[in-house]
C-alpha cells in the first residue's frame, strides 16, 4: 500500500517447529454443511496416521471456536457485502427485491448474496464485531494447536460445470449430487478470520486424482504452515505432476 509504504514493517515470526513430530495437529474433515468424498477421507486418514506414527500430536475431535453454521452464514454475510460494489445499479436492484422475500430461515447461496448484497453499515458494523471476537477465539485455539487441516474442497478434480448460474452447479460426493456452493464453507474457515492458509498435496484417489489438505495457522504466522507443508511433503511425498507436465 503505497498510502502505508513509509510507517508500515511486517516481521512475521519463525516457524513455531521445524521437526513434523513437534507440531500440536488438530484435524476437521466433517461438517454438515460440506460433506467429503471417501476418497478425500481416506487419504486424511492415511495423512493422520503418518504423523501420529512420527511423533505428532494429532486431535481429530477438537472443537472449532464457533458453530458450522453461525461460521459459514457469518462469512457468506461478509463476503458478499464485500464484492457488492461491483454489482451494477440494475443488479444490486435485483438483490434488494430478492432480500425483501427471504424468509428467516433460509439458508441458501441465493440468499446469502442477497443478504450481504443489501447489508446496511449497521449490520455490517456487528458483523465485523463478530469476526472481531472470532479472531480472538481463534488465537485461543492456536495456544493449544499449531495447525489445523481441513479439506480444501469436498471432492478430487471434478468435471467443469460452465452453467453462469452457480447455485444450479452440482458435484459428485459419495454417489449423490450436492451443491457446488456448499464447498465454500472449507475456504471461510480461515478466510473470514485473516488466518494464513497452505494448501498442499495429500496424494492421489484410486481414479489417478491429485488430493490436497488446506493448513490453517494462526493469524500472521504463514511461515508456520509453509513450514508444515514443506516437512509434509517429505513425509508423505508431496507434489506429483501429471503425465505431461513434468
Amino acid at each position: 500500500d503505497l498510502l502505508q509504504q513509509p510507517a508500515w514493517r511486517v516481521e512475521l515470526p519463525a516457524p513455531r517447529h521445524r521437526r513434523l513430530g513437534d507440531f500440536r495437529v488438530a484435524v476437521c474433515t466433517q461438517s454438515p454443511l460440506c460433506e467429503i468424498d471417501a476418497s478425500v477421507a481416506e487419504l486424511f486418514a492415511a495423512t493422520t496416521a503418518a504423523l501420529r506414527s512420527i511423533g505428532a500430536t494429532v486431535d481429530d475431535t477438537a472443537g472449532l471456536p464457533l458453530g458450522d453454521r453461525e461460521h459459514h452464514r457469518l462469512f457468506m454475510l461478509l463476503l458478499r457485502a464485500a464484492t457488492v460494489s461491483r454489482m451494477s445499479d440494475q443488479d444490486f436492484a435485483a438483490q434488494q427485491v430478492i432480500a425483501a422475500t427471504l424468509g428467516a430461515d433460509d439458508t441458501t447461496s441465493r440468499a446469502a448474496v442477497a443478504r450481504g448484497a443489501t447489508l446496511h453499515h449497521r449490520g455490517w458494523g456487528s458483523a465485523n464485531e463478530a469476526r472481531t471476537a472470532l479472531r480472538y477465539a481463534w488465537r485461543g485455539f492456536f495456544e493449544r494447536f499449531d495447525v489445523l487441516l481441513t479439506p480444501v474442497a469436498a471432492t478430487a478434480a471434478f468435471v467443469h460445470d460452465h452453467n453462469p448460474d452457480r447455485d444450479s452447479r452440482v458435484i459428485p460426493v459419495n454417489g449423490a449430487l450436492r451443491p457446488y456452493q456448499d464447498q465454500m464453507f472449507w475456504s471461510g474457515l480461515p478466510s473470514l478470520s485473516y488466518l494464513p492458509a497452505t494448501a498442499a498435496p495429500l496424494g492421489l484417489t484410486a481414479a489417478g486424482l491429485p488430493v490436497g489438505c488446506q493448513i490453517i495457522g494462526a493469524e500472521g504466522e504463514d511461515p508456520t504452515t509453509i513450514e508444515f507443508a514443506r516437512l509434509l511433503a517429505g513425509e508423505i511425498g508431496g507434489f506429483v505432476a501429471p503425465p505431461g507436465y513434468g
